[in-house]
This record gives structure tokens, sequence and C-alpha cells, in this order.
């Protein structure tokens, strides 16, 4: 990401660069970014416009685009013969689809800025990749939980240790991460494997 990186370090730290431990907040945002970011917040279907994913953008984008226009015009020309809950439906709509992105974009973002600071993710992720591949199940869904604190999203880490569940027989655990897998990982990197382990759990 182009642009500057602050550090917020802890009171009386002296060196802002060295971080070793989970409570730093790290904030890496240039001015595209932060502009990126707030139109990606506030604006449904906006992320998605500007990571290129067009179609899918587009349409939350028209369904929101619908939901406040059809409540202005209830609310301007107020039909008649409409029912009467028609204006709150609407209202809901446009604040449900507005608060879910928010919400999403929100968390995406977080995830953006620990990975800017993500080499101990990556090493993390090797050393477990490592232990599931020697058959330490136990060692590796350890690394794997400290990984996903790091960024819950991670759509590697959510594979790798669904499948540590699925060796360790905790069956539900691995069908829920197969699952949240699924949903978040967006260019379907792991789509074929996870629908095939679905199937055999």
């Amino acid at each position: 990401m182009q642009g500057g990186v602050f550090f917020l370090a802890e009171p009386g730290e002296s060196n802002p660069g060295a971080f070793s431990g989970e409570n730093r907040i790290i904030v890496v945002m240039s001015m595209t970014g932060i502009v990126r970011g707030a139109l990606s917040v506030l604006i449904p279907g906006a992320g998605g416009i500007l990571r290129r994913r067009y179609l899918s953008a587009a349409a939350e984008l028209v369904v929101w685009a619908a939901f406040i226009e059809g409540y202005v015009l209830v609310r301007t020309v107020s039909p008649s013969g409409l029912p009467r809950y028609a204006e709150t439906v609407l209202l809901t709509g446009v604040l449900g689809i507005f608060a879910a992105n928010a919400i999403v974009e929100g968390l995406r973002l977080v995830r953006e800025s620990r990975n800017a600071f993500g080499g101990r993710l990556d090493d993390i992720y090797r050393e477990a990749l490592a232990a599931f591949v020697a058959g330490d199940d136990k060692k590796a869904d350890e690394l794997l939980r400290t990984a996903l604190r790091l960024d819950g999203l991670n759509v590697d880490c959510l594979y790798l240790r669904a499948e540590v569940a699925a060796r360790l027989g905790a069956t539900a655990r691995a069908r829920r991460l197969f699952r949240k897998c699924r949903d978040f990982d967006e260019t379907g990197k792991w789509k074929w494997e996870i629908e095939a382990a679905l199937e055999r759990l």
C-alpha cells in the first residue's frame, strides 16, 4: 500500500516500530486508503467495485438504491392503497443493507491493516502447516488459533484449522470452519476442497 505507515505505540515505548504483543495498535493507511475505506464503509457496493467485483457490488448497490428510492417516494408522495407498514419495511431495508455493509467492510479494513504487518502471521501459518504435515495436530491447532486471533478471516488458516479439526474428530467445529472459509474465500481458492470435505464429513 502506498503512502505513510504510522504506528501508535504504547506509552513509554522508545521504539514505535518494534512490536512484540497483540495489544499494539497498528494503523497502516495512506490518504488514498482512508478515502477508499470510507467509501467502502459508507456506500454499500463501493468496496466491491474498488476490488473489481463488479457484478455482486452492482447488485448490492442497485438493491440499496431501490430501497432508498422507494422510501423517499413513499414519504413524499404517500400513494393511496399502500400498506401502512410499507414505509417501515423500506426504511428497515435501507438501514439493514447499510449496517451489514459497514460491519463487513469494517472487519475487512481491520484485517487489511493487520496484514500490512503480517510477517508474523505468515510465519505462524508455515509452522502450523509443518506441524500438520508431521502429524502433530494439537500443535497445529494451537498455532492456527493464534494465527486466527491476528486475522480471523484468513482463508488459508481457516481451511487448515478445519482440516486439523476433522483429523482430531471435532466434526462440528470442522464443518463450521469449512463453511466460514467458504463464505470469505472470495477467489474460490479452496472451493473444491471445501465441498469435498463437507461431503466427507
